[in-house]
């Protein structure tokens, strides 16, 4: 690769691939983490009641998205911006201005879900016990609405240690703890929703308190200047984004809801969130490379953006493909794991996973168009998913159940994912994509084929047996990746990401 500042750009490789390490290692943990928690709740309360919960959090999740939008949201860009341009009054003003905005409408959304949830519960999913969870997890909100703005302002500082540690090890610890505890004692269903609570309380503090450490708000200096009209002015578009996510992140499973029983949606979360172990390796790196898109983009070095572009989506294509060609490959026996009434779900975990994959493929260019000061057209995108996904879902779940609700919510994220990358070259002029892409895709492919062939011949595949496959396509993909030889940015990032994984190893983060 042809680059004028080797240097420049072998520094901004080594930001994106260090943090990108703490963020894949805070990941790693945090889905451990996250599915110990949940094939414990499943194998303990049954999809019928799993489903109950679900509903009741992502009824909380929606009135987070909604109270953390608008100024709260865009404090993800504006921290990255004012941080890249030195100015901290403004800076400071922001996270003030976006934290009171924010805490109002959690405690008024709080309140009206509150006397509203009986009403919800009762005409829409038909199950009174859904409303009395309800009530109990609004108990969160303020917590975790304030928590999530945080992290989030504190990721925009590029400290990705404390993000990590609050967001992806903290509070699902603490949440397993005393899902556990609480089950020994006998409560099931209140148990899963009081330790919900105190996870979001977990957040809240320790959120608080890495943003004083990392931030100037504490202090009497430097004194807050409030741009609140450029902040609401960028932010009105993304709080209608916010209120389109809660339709495109909810619909399925609410939808699920209404036309089927709570059995139903207990098991499609479960999928879910399977096929979300695919985009583990996005998130890893947009942790870091989005604050700094904005960084790049308000210093105009375009060509800065469009090399890391390309390899970070390289980079998470790679990473990505194999957990979802071991999903295809072992989907009944994975999903199986939260209990045997889940194994129903195994072909919408395939369907489902497919649409994660596409989005992978596509890298940061959801990101990009928001992080380079385009809401208007993230509004749009939205809108378009929005519909997308509710009109698929009403028409395929009434018929196709589980499976339709994969079917449409994967395509309608593969849809809204290929136009995004389309909207970042007519808009910018740049794409992620280099010929060296194919690599991981036969490496990929020759690889499945090996475990298919091997495994046709068998009658059954037992765990173990699953286990050992699982061992050998890993070790034949990695094989592959290592004699179709790695490019010279790739071999930087992995001695960079073994360099900061000894680090972390031996600092435990600190």
């Amino acid at each position: 690769m042809q680059v004028k500042d080797e240097t420049s750009y072998h520094s901004d490789l080594s930001r994106v691939a260090k943090n990108a390490g703490i963020s894949g290692i805070g990941e790693i943990i945090f889905n451990i983490l996250a599915y110990t928690t949940n094939i414990v709740m499943t194998r303990t309360v049954g999809p019928a009641i799993y489903g109950i919960f679900n509903l009741a959090n992502n009824i909380t999740n929606s009135a987070q998205i909604i109270s953390a939008s608008g100024p709260g949201h865009g404090l993800l860009r504006f921290v990255a911006y004012y941080k890249g341009k030195k100015d901290f009054p403004r800076l400071k003003g922001a996270i003030i201005f976006g934290t009171k905005v924010s805490f109002i409408l959690s405690l008024l959304l709080a309140i009206c879900i509150f006397y509203l949830s009986d009403f919800v519960a009762v005409k829409i999913f038909h199950n009174a016990e859904v409303g009395k969870a309800i009530k109990i997890l609004m108990i969160s909100l303020p917590f975790l609405t304030l928590g999530t703005i945080w992290l989030e302002s504190i990721q925009s500082f590029q400290v990705i240690k404390y993000f990590v540690f609050t967001k992806k090890i903290l509070q699902p610890i603490s949440r397993l703890v005393v899902i556990i505890t609480l089950f020994l004692v006998g409560l099931k269903l209140v148990g899963i929703l009081i330790a919900s609570i105190i996870s979001a309380m977990v957040g809240f503090f320790f959120a608080f308190y890495y943003l004083i450490k990392v931030s100037s708000v504490h202090k009497k200096l430097p004194v807050p200047i409030y741009e609140r009209k450029e902040i609401v002015s960028f932010s009105l578009p993304l709080s209608f984004i916010a209120y389109l996510s809660v339709i495109t992140l909810y619909t399925d499973s609410l939808m699920l809801g209404y036309f089927m029983s709570t059995f139903e949606v207990g098991i499609y979360a479960a999928v879910a969130r399977l096929a979300l172990l695919i985009e583990l390796p996005l998130t890893s790196f947009n942790n870091i490379f989005g604050p700094m898109i904005s960084e790049f983009y308000s210093r105009n070095e375009m060509g800065k953006l469009e090399d890391l572009f390309k390899v970070v989506t390289k980079w998470v294509f790679t990473l990505s493909l194999p957990v979802y060609l071991i999903l295809v490959l072992f989907a009944q026996q994975i999903i199986g794991i939260f209990g045997h009434d889940f194994e129903v779900g195994a072909v919408a975990l395939i369907i489902y996973g497919a649409g994660e994959l596409i989005n992978a493929v596509t890298g940061a260019s959801g990101t990009i168009i928001m992080m380079t000061g385009r809401p208007k057209i993230n509004l749009l995108n939205s809108i378009a998913f929005g519909l997308c996904i509710v009109m698929l879902n009403y028409f395929l779940i009434p018929k196709y159940g589980i499976i339709g609700a994969a079917a449409a919510t994967g395509f309608a994220i593969a849809l809204i994912n290929i136009l995004k990358v389309l909207q970042v070259y007519l808009i910018l002029r740049i794409h992620p994509y280099k010929l060296n892409y194919l690599k991981p895709i036969i490496a990929g492919l020759l690889s499945l084929l090996i475990v298919a062939l091997i495994r046709g011949n068998l009658q059954s595949v037992s765990i173990s047996m699953a286990i050992l496959f699982l061992l050998l396509f890993l070790a034949s993909y990695g094989l592959f990746l290592y004699l179709f030889k790695f490019e010279e940015e790739d071999q930087y990032i992995l001695q960079l990401i073994r360099q900061k994984l000894n680090n972390v190893y031996k600092n435990k983060f600190k």
